[in-house]
């Protein structure tokens, strides 16, 4: 089956998760390319806020064509409870055109049961599987959760 993972990372962190999950899949990677400015604090008050506030920032024109792809694992950090705007932004440019879903979601705490169901809403999809990844597990190198979620999504394909 022919996938695509998509995601933001403002930090790095996010990114990383899916640079492994494209690899264990074999999957093409896209990164979603925000136009808005983030660093420093400002940027990271800003993306809060965006986030609360469910905002839908411009974002550059993605590289793959959805009609391209069976499958998209999708990826967003955490912000302020919430996925990040730049995620939120493709979700609605491509709503109801992404046939089979999983999503992933990191963040310095957990929690993310807002926003995973919010992706949800906004593809317009029940996900194949969704997985919860934290900083620390990162760090640490706790791989089991991935892991998990990468078999779970392998064998509903």
């Amino acid at each position: 089956m022919k996938t695509l993972v998509v995601v933001y990372s403002r930090t790095g962190n996010t990114l990383s998760v899916a640079k492994r999950i494209a690899g264990e899949l074999e999957a093409d990677l896209e990164v979603i390319e925000d136009k808005t400015n983030r660093k420093g604090a400002f940027g990271f008050l800003r993306s809060g806020y965006e986030s609360l506030r469910k905002k839908i920032p411009p974002i550059a024109e993605p590289k793959h064509n959805p009609d391209d792809y069976e499958l998209f694992i999708i990826g967003t950090p955490i912000w302020a409870g919430r996925m990040s705007s730049p995620v939120r932004a493709y979700l609605m440019r491509f709503r109801g055109q992404l046939r089979k879903v999983a999503f992933f979601a990191t963040s310095a705490g957990g929690d993310h049961g807002k926003a995973l169901a919010e992706m949800v809403e906004l593809a317009a999809a029940e996900p194949l599987a969704t997985v919860e990844i934290t900083f620390g597990q990162i760090k640490k190198g706790e791989t089991e959760p991935l892991k998990s979620f990468i078999e779970t999504v392998r064998s509903k394909c």
